[in-house]
């Protein structure tokens, strides 16, 4: 089985040292489209953006761009869904993504996207299958899961308040109470606090046991994060009387265990077996190494051997060797001779 997972794992790495540009195209078209017609999906206020076309041109734009691009391009589009709700709501929306470009994107661009993955896969209800990606992601990432659940916690707010916020006449807010009334039911949406607690400490623990020096580390991190996540929010859900999907939990769940899998298995597979520890020192420190070496397998190369139906086979070399040419000279004219 962790033969062939590997056999798996060197076939995908050789096709993509081959073919990186367009996988890496394909990846940004498919996740790019998911994230812009979740927001349509979810955030669909302005009749004029409704077209499922407009996300698919955004998409195919996206792919050709840095995949921190998803995320600007996504809190723009998001923005301008907004504005046609309330103006309130749209600088709202755009005052906490500049928050987090002053504090986090100037400086780590390049993990934004687990901003737009987060607001995604909580709006569709499976936060679980986020926890796979604190494996390649570091504790300071945490910071981005916040934000991306507090994204997903305004988006909740406006399509549930949407109503209030187009409302005309006597009947429409002052702007001092828009903006209480969206900030007040943001707070107290026990759901959306449930979610920064236990999903954002699931994601940080994870990303610190992964970086940690004990064998195992990634298998040890995913189970411990799981398991956090998965009382906590059962716990949290109980105590607080929320009603949840069962089924959208295992599936969630489901799909956690499977990616974990794949990535514990071809991504971040070690040979502990062949794990060396190493010391050596300089005139002011000592340095203490753990090396653990990548569990991989060499694929084996296929040879061709060209068969002739007669005569001796050719030197793969293509050279001649001269002496033979003499030889069969001489031999040709020892023969003329005794003729």
């Amino acid at each position: 089985m962790i033969k062939a997972l590997l056999t798996v794992k060197e076939v995908i790495r050789s096709f993509y040292g081959r073919y990186d540009r367009y996988v890496n195209g394909l990846i940004r078209f498919v996740f790019s489209l998911a994230v812009y017609l979740t927001i349509l999906y979810n955030a669909g206020y302005n009749a004029s953006l409704s077209s499922p076309f407009i996300p698919v041109g955004m998409a195919l734009i996206s792919a050709f761009l840095p995949l921190y691009m998803t995320t600007v391009l996504g809190a723009l589009y998001l923005s301008v869904q907004f504005l046609s709700v309330s103006i309130e709501v749209a600088v709202i929306a755009l005052v906490f993504f500049l928050v987090m470009l002053l504090l986090y994107f100037v400086f780590r661009a390049n993990d934004s996207w687990i901003l737009m993955l987060t607001m995604t896969l909580c709006l569709w209800n499976f936060p679980a299958v986020l926890l796979p990606a604190a494996l390649i992601a570091d504790p300071v990432e945490t910071i981005v899961v916040a934000f991306g659940i507090l994204i997903y916690g305004l988006v909740i707010v406006v399509r549930k308040d949407v109503s209030v916020f187009v409302s005309e006449g006597a009947t429409r807010l002052t702007l001092g109470a828009r903006i209480n009334r969206l900030l007040s039911d943001l707070i107290s949406d026990e759901y959306f606090l449930l979610l920064v607690i236990s999903l954002a400490a699931a994601f940080l623990l994870i990303s610190i046991i992964k970086r940690s020096r004990i064998n195992h580390a990634p298998l040890v991190a995913v189970v411990a994060g799981d398991l956090l996540f998965l009382i906590s929010f059962l716990l949290g859900s109980y105590f607080l009387d929320l009603s949840i999907n069962f089924w959208q939990v295992a599936v969630g769940f489901l799909l956690n265990a499977l990616i974990s899998f794949v990535m514990v298995s071809l991504v971040l597979s070690y040979d502990y077996k062949r794990t060396e520890e190493v010391r050596f020192e300089d005139d002011d420190y000592y340095y203490f190494v753990k090396a653990i070496p990548k569990t991989a397998i060499s694929l084996k190369e296929r040879r061709v051997e060209s068969i002739t139906k007669r005569g001796k086979p050719s030197d793969d070399t293509g050279d001649i060797d001269v002496k033979q040419v003499f030889v069969r000279r001489d031999e040709m004219r020892r023969n003329d001779r005794a003729e």
